[in-house]
């Protein structure tokens, strides 16, 4: 409590000292699922005529990424101005992470609001954090929540959030879709109403026409990807006009001088191998700021310009604006202010840890040109079945025709393991298709992106290391070296990952370690082995015995399931799924028996009773959702549905 005060003090005395200055208007206007490469500004086909004025008369960002390639994960970094995978389970896709205890239970907007601040949120939160005061964080969040509505001469911090290009508004029947090939089902909204509190309205029409996109070289070009682009080309179309509703009341208003407006989106697009997916079409996002006449000075380039800078917007953005409004920026917070001269660093990090009901571990460092990628479960394959992400037709269709065997390489490698890394050079291939890891002409910006990543795992203390549901996870708890060795976890991840039989007695020995975190990363080590482990199956079933975390238990008994066929292991994962008190731990063992295909049948049974009921975002919801595809997979009757 006494560390927020003094912030808080020191905060209001800052504004004080400030008080004889103009301080800037801050209007924020954030799209949803909306990547950099679909807008005219940077190359893409949606027309924009409101963010193609704003950048003309502002500044423009041509490398803003976001924390994650998906929105409650970035929207906690949004709030919070830390990294999510700084505080488990903020890193997976809707859970409740800790705040930072620096912010006292309230987000960063607190400290506008000490120094006079008028903040308001419509109306998107999703924030992904638990115990967030939002009576503290904002003096309004609503969908009425305005700028107008503050006291008189207040500046104010009003955050706007068009809802129209959010993924949801793909699931929509849409004319046409009734020609989809056999075997693709449809679903409609009011089934999706209860799952989630986006609710955009359908567009029919617009200025992109299916003829006009271009589809990624990764991604099957037909009728239905084409139809699903132009559709969500002229839903940006749309939320183009509100961006021009909102420009218009501050110019109504005689407040656009006095107003820098900053339009970003929180996460990359939704169209397939986008959203969720840790390459630019999943984390590059626009950037666009305009600085009003009595503020330009403000602004880090002449109006009409590009900025190359590297930047991670959604940890720099609370740096950004308290920057702006003459505050200081907290020394617990990692992000740069990216309207500065000068610049920490250039390059941005990103994540992705569970995504709804499916497990993945991926972490990532751009700089302006290459994207290094590291894959901690590289078996499991991009393809991984997601219900949220299957109510999109093109994805259905991708399904479909994998299934079929009518895919070419370059298409068929989203349903394949991935390598444990990957390299890009995004001048020469923006869609990412390309890896130069084992280029030994690209073997200096690999080590030095790799040394990047490791030092910035370590510097934010990543918690994507510690399984789900675990006493280790969170802010604070993640700190005790006991709990989390994280050099040590590093160390044993790093090996995993290789899949190198050599290291067989190596995970061995680390089963022995004190520390449950350590323990799970052998246990990987071991099923990233496949076949590799048989020789060993017996010293591996007799750690399952001794083993105490049921989250090792879940990878030891996958392991013995993949490399021998172990009938006990498997009856073991089913107990773990349908008798373990632990939500998590459920799901964690729903995804195992789906990773290990048909040699789940005997336990089929076990799934169906597991299967019952879809929709909603937590640890129950989530294993009914996984286990039900599971047993559509093994019934043969699993492509193509949601």
């Amino acid at each position: 409590m006494a560390a927020g005060v003094g912030l808080v003090a020191t905060a209001l005395g800052s504004g004080v000292a400030a008080a004889g200055s103009r301080r800037p208007n801050i209007l924020l206007l954030v799209s949803e699922d909306c990547g950099a490469q679909h807008l005219g500004i940077y190359g893409g086909n949606a027309t924009t005529p409101t963010i193609d004025a704003l950048a003309a008369d502002g500044v423009r960002w041509t490398n803003a990424f976001a924390a994650a390639p998906v929105c409650a994960p970035s929207r906690f970094a949004m709030i919070t101005g830390v990294e999510p995978e700084r505080s488990a389970p903020a890193n997976h896709m809707r859970a409740a992470g800790s705040l930072p205890p620096e912010l006292n239970g309230a987000g960063w907007t607190q400290y506008l609001r000490d120094a006079g601040y008028y903040c308001t949120n419509n109306a998107k939160e999703d924030y992904n954090a638990s115990g967030l005061d939002l009576t503290r964080t904002w003096d309004e969040s609503s969908p009425s929540a305005h700028w107008h509505n503050r006291p008189a001469g207040a500046p104010f911090y009003a955050v706007f959030n068009p809802t129209m290009t959010h993924e949801l508004s793909m699931a929509f029947a849409l004319p046409g879709a009734d020609a989809l090939p056999a075997g693709i089902t449809t679903p409609y909204l009011r089934e999706l109403a209860a799952a989630h509190a986006v609710a955009p309205t359908p567009i029919l029409g617009g200025p992109t026409r299916p003829q006009d996109v271009r589809i990624p070289s990764y991604h099957p070009d037909t009728p239905t990807t084409r139809n699903d682009a132009a559709t969500y080309l002229n839903q940006i179309n749309q939320m183009d006009s509100e961006l021009a509703v909102r420009l218009r009341e501050l110019e109504e208003a005689g407040v656009a001088d006095d107003t820098i407006v900053l339009y970003f989106s929180d996460h990359g697009g939704v169209l397939p191998r986008s959203k969720r997916f840790c390459y630019d079409s999943g984390l590059r996002i626009p950037l666009v700021a305009r600085f009003g006449r009595n503020v330009a000075h403000h602004a880090p380039a002449a109006r009409g310009s590009s900025v190359d800078d590297v930047v991670g917007v959604s940890v720099d953005l609370a740096p950004t604006v308290l920057s702006l409004a003459g505050l200081p920026v907290p020394r617990w917070m990692n992000g740069d202010s990216f309207v500065r001269p000068t610049r920490r660093t250039g390059l941005a990090f990103g994540m992705r840890n569970r995504m709804d009901e499916r497990y993945d571990f991926v972490r990532t460092v751009r700089d302006e040109r290459f994207r290094y990628i590291r894959n901690y479960m590289p078996h499991v394959p991009h393809g991984q079945h997601i219900q949220f992400m299957w109510l999109q037709a093109g994805y259905r269709e991708w399904d479909v025709l994998r299934e079929q065997g009518r895919l070419p390489d370059h298409q068929a490698g989203f349903w394949a393991e991935r390598p444990a890394e990957e390299l890009y050079d995004v001048w020469s291939d923006p869609d990412e298709t390309t890896n130069l890891v084992d280029r030994p002409e690209y073997a200096t910006e690999l080590s030095r992106l790799r040394e990047a990543l490791d030092d910035h795992i370590l510097a934010i203390n990543d918690n994507g290391f510690i399984p789900e549901g675990s006493g280790a996870e969170g802010y604070l708890p993640s700190r005790s070296p006991a709990d989390h060795p994280l050099r040590e976890v590093m160390r044993v991840a790093a090996l995993a990952i290789t899949r190198d039989c050599r290291n067989l007695t190596a995970f061995l020995r680390s089963l022995d370690h004190p520390n449950p975190v350590v323990r799970f990363w052998a246990a990987s080590g071991l099923r990233l082995l496949g076949t590799g482990s048989a020789p060993e199956a017996a010293a591996v079933d007799t750690a399952l015995g001794r083993e105490p975390s049921p989250h090792v238990q879940v990878v030891l008994a996958e392991s013995l399931v993949v490399a021998v066929d172990d009938r006990a292991a498997l009856d073991r994962l089913a107990w773990l799924l349908t008798e373990h008190p632990d939500g998590w731990v459920r799901l964690q063992s729903a995804n195992a028996l789906d990773r290990v295909g048909a040699r789940a049948l005997p336990v089929v049974d076990a799934l169906r009773a597991a299967s019952s009921g879809v929709g909603g975002s937590d640890a129950v919801a989530h294993t009914r959702t996984a286990a039900a595809h599971t047993v559509r997979a093994l019934e043969g009757r699993s492509a193509g549905v949601p």
